[in-house]
């Protein structure tokens, strides 16, 4: 999936540059009006009609039936809450992102959220969710290995989600800091969101996607927008992983800086412009 940031003096010159770019088919994704060197412009993100439909399809709006409305696939009170999870790499902002998932309405609405963290290694990590979590009002569970899982997870029974903190692996993590996989497979998240920033370099991003395989990454949750020139590269990111994204965020504070991928990767209402002669 490629797009590319074009600019010039009207947008009549910029639709030119855009046909040459990417042919008879080019679309526009975002446009705005910016300065440069106190020379008015017009600057527009172009692409291909079938990357930009690649990219609406990959914008999933919805959240599951499942996560909407729990109280309607719940077959007894100890049937156990939605449970989402966010892996990736060292730095990617996870437990900022698992705060925000909590408390936004953007993501589970008005749902009762839990968090329970398998980040027991890194420092502060524990002490960090719990922040947010007090904040939130919202239980907290540790897990460090197998035999706390059930305990922590009937204790998280009187949530509607869970959403899962999980320690980041950098490139030369050995298999010995492995071991919360095991947990993940036990858990079994109904979906695990694979959490990257915007700034990460696609080679970079691609071994780091091969080492969360193991996980199962149903989607992709983009992070740090704020620290891109555009979102062209954003868009790119998207592409290479392939997997449906939902949600994206661009900054730190929570609840705030999160929001949903469609309105933020896509033009105003989701809809991208044709470039026509």
């Amino acid at each position: 999936m490629r797009l590319e940031t074009l600019r010039g003096r009207d947008l009549r010159a910029v639709a030119a540059e855009a046909r040459r770019a990417f042919g008879d088919d080019a679309m526009i994704l975002h446009s705005r009006t910016t300065t440069i060197n106190a020379v008015p412009m017009i600057e527009v993100v172009a692409g291909a009609a079938a990357d930009i439909e690649r990219l609406r399809d990959l914008c999933a709006l919805d959240v599951p039936l499942r996560a909407a409305h729990p109280a309607a696939h719940r077959v007894s009170p100890r049937r156990r809450p939605y449970c989402v999870a966010l892996v990736g790499p060292t730095g990617a902002g996870k437990t900022t992102t698992a705060a925000k998932l909590a408390v936004n309405d953007a993501a589970f609405g008005r749902l009762r959220a839990g968090f329970m963290t398998l980040d027991t290694h890194r420092a502060g990590a524990v002490e960090q969710l719990q922040a947010y979590a007090d904040i939130a009002n919202a239980p907290c569970e540790v897990v460090h290995d197998r035999r706390e899982l059930a305990g922590a997870m009937r204790r998280l029974s009187s949530c509607d989600v869970v959403v899962i903190d999980t320690p980041g692996r950098g490139p030369r993590r050995g298999p010995e800091d492995d071991s919360w996989r095991e947990l993940m497979r036990a858990v079994a998240p109904d979906e695990t969101h694979f959490v990257v920033a915007a700034t990460s370099r696609l080679d970079v991003l691609a071994d780091a996607h091969r080492a969360e395989m193991a996980t199962r990454p149903t989607h992709a949750l983009l992070t740090k927008l704020d620290e891109v020139a555009d979102k062209s590269a954003a868009v790119s990111i998207a592409g290479t992983l392939s997997l449906p994204i939902r949600w994206v965020t661009d900054g730190q504070r929570v609840p705030a800086d999160f929001h949903l991928a469609a309105s933020t990767l896509l033009s105003s209402g989701g809809a991208a412009m044709t470039v026509t002669p």
